[in-house]
């Protein structure tokens, strides 16, 4: 099986990378403003002070100007050269250095001689540091350049202030990485842990461990998510009840026959040799029924899985004259009633159409007034009623029979479900026909309900959506 990181995993690499893009992000920044913007802004001050003692040099007293110069350079920390021999500010500085090791080169000294203002900002050997400076040209009226002044001072100083700020950028983005930290724990705990409890709970499920109980408390979307998967678990767990339980009955349901048909074949094959006549009727007859009575079983197990997996294009339906059908019904199960010598009335609406399948409505009709002959009495009566009900028809079978518990009416469509367990069986019912009405039903769209009372009869409604003479499907 194939391995993943975990999302946990994830979250923790996420915040790793984000902490890594952060910290390469501020120290991009502090550089470019350090280069582009704090470098900019001295040599703009440079070159201010640099023009403002022009001025002095050009219009104030040589001992003024002087005077200027040396407050300037103490004032501001910096170094300057005023030099009316250009050839030699060419040299280093201090200007008694190599001629190779410049301060002004060839190109900038052209500018100069234009009357252009140069910004020196580049690595000096003979200082072994890298300078930042201003040159101001002066020159006479004839275009020639008489005198150079020029403030500089190394970056180092410069950089002094810069790294003056680093450990407050440093605090600013411990402090990110710090929130950064507290919302990933937040993240883990609100949704990468409830979803891991979600992934441990559903493999527990799927081992069919049902009991072990889901503990998620947040208040985001996962708590809804938990609230429904606590839903499917509880519903899985009840299926999963049902299930046993319907393999227990239709184990029980199979037992009894098979045991009565092994029993009686077995006597009838010990009678080969001096065969009873009428015992072996007797027996073939208890075979024949309770064969039977197997083969109704699996018909009907066979009709409720075909029901559970029908999908929504009923195919098979058409219009329905309800009465036709009703009618029909009740002619099916005359010989039952005449039986017992119940009687039976009817009263139809002949104008109510429906939209459905013939033979699965049909099928819910006799049902229902079968196991109303077969709970009611000798001389009892059975009445089957159509009326139209808000865009729906209601059919309503009831009887005079013995009645069922109320306790026991929300489970008399449930599988095997037998209100009178200990005389069921003696009727021939199996406990399936009323899970395969409701299955039907619901798939016409309808509802059934059910209303009894102990000893006065039962009630069976069918409701459903009548025939829209403007589309293929009923209205409800």
């Amino acid at each position: 099986m194939k391995k993943y990181l975990s999302v946990k995993a994830k979250a923790w690499i996420l915040f790793a990378a984000i902490a890594l893009f952060s910290a390469g992000l501020v120290a991009s920044v502090s550089f470019y403003f350090y280069e582009s913007l704090y470098l900019e802004s001295q040599a703009e001050i440079l070159e201010d002070q640099a023009s403002g003692l022009k001025d002095a040099y050009l219009h104030e007293p040589e001992a003024v100007f002087e005077e200027r110069f040396d407050w300037t350079l103490s004032s501001a920390n910096l170094y300057g050269v005023v030099s009316s021999d250009p050839m030699a500010l060419g040299s280093a500085v201090p200007l008694e250095q190599p001629e190779n090791e410049l301060v002004i080169n060839s190109r900038e000294r052209s500018q100069l001689q234009n009357g252009e203002t140069v910004i020196i900002s580049r690595m000096h050997e003979a200082l072994d540091t890298r300078i930042l400076g201003a040159a101001v040209p002066i020159v006479i009226d004839d275009g020639y350049l008489d005198t150079v002044i020029l403030l500089y001072r190394p970056v180092a100083e410069i950089n002094e202030a810069f790294y003056g700020i680093i450990p407050a950028v440093a605090l600013i983005g411990g402090i990110f990485l710090f929130i950064l930290f507290i919302l990933i724990k937040r993240v883990e705990q609100e949704f990468i842990h409830p979803i891991l409890e979600l992934e441990r709970h559903a493999q527990e499920l799927a081992k069919g461990r049902y009991e072990r109980r889901l503990h998620i408390d947040v208040e985001n979307e996962i708590a809804g998510l938990a609230d429904s998967f606590r839903f499917l678990a509880a519903n899985l767990a009840d299926e999963d009840e049902k299930k046993r339980v319907f393999i227990q009955n239709i184990s029980h349901e199979l037992r009894t026959p098979l045991s009565y048909i092994r029993g009686y074949s077995e006597l009838l094959a010990g009678m080969k040799d001096a065969p009873d006549t009428g015992r072996c009727s007797e027996y073939s007859a208890i075979i024949y029924h309770e064969a039977s009575r197997m083969n109704r079983l699996v018909d009907q197990l066979i009709t409720l899985t075909q029901l559970e997996k029908a999908d929504d294009k009923q195919t098979d339906f058409s219009p329905l004259v309800l009465s036709e059908l009703l009618e029909e019904a009740v002619r099916n199960t005359q010989l039952k009633r005449a039986d017992k010598e119940q009687s039976m009335s009817t009263e139809y609406n002949d104008e109510l159409i429906i939209f459905g399948d013939e033979d699965r409505l049909l099928q819910v009709f006799i049902n229902l007034l079968d196991n109303a002959s077969r709970y009611t009495p000798q001389h009892g009566h059975i009445s089957a009623e159509i009326k139209a009900d808000a865009g729906n028809a209601l059919i309503e079978i009831s009887d005079n029979g013995e009645g069922i518990a109320p306790e026991k009416i929300p489970y008399l469509t449930d599988r095997f479900y037998r209100a009178d367990k200990s005389r069921s069986r003696e009727r021939g019912g199996v406990g399936i026909g009323l899970s395969i009405v409701k299955q039907i039903v619901e798939t016409h769209s309808g509802e059934l309900t059910f209303s009894s009372e102990p000893g006065k009869g039962t009630a069976v409604t069918v409701r459903l959506p009548l025939y829209d003479a403007d589309g293929s499907e009923g209205t409800g």
